[in-house]
């Protein structure tokens, strides 16, 4: 997952894309990422594990597990 790119909330602008810089191991509690700026953020997952489908595009758009305007942008 290393280099995947993401989005991230963002209270002030809704979401901000970031890319992961360290490679998520199952088990890791939080996301090592980089935002646009280049300024380096932690994101605590709230969940354990990490869904790889709102992170790798899908041919059909119902096999995202999180519809979001972000993720369908991306996809």
């Amino acid at each position: 997952l290393q280099y995947t790119r993401v989005w991230i909330p963002d209270p002030d602008e809704v979401w901000r894309s970031a890319e992961i810089i360290k490679d998520y191991k199952e088990g890791d509690k939080s996301l090592q990422l980089k935002l646009e700026d280049e300024t380096l953020h932690v994101l605590v997952l709230l969940e354990p594990g990490l869904d790889s489908d709102i992170l790798v595009g899908q041919n059909d758009l119902t096999a995202l597990s999180y519809l979001h305007e972000p993720a369908v942008l991306h996809n």
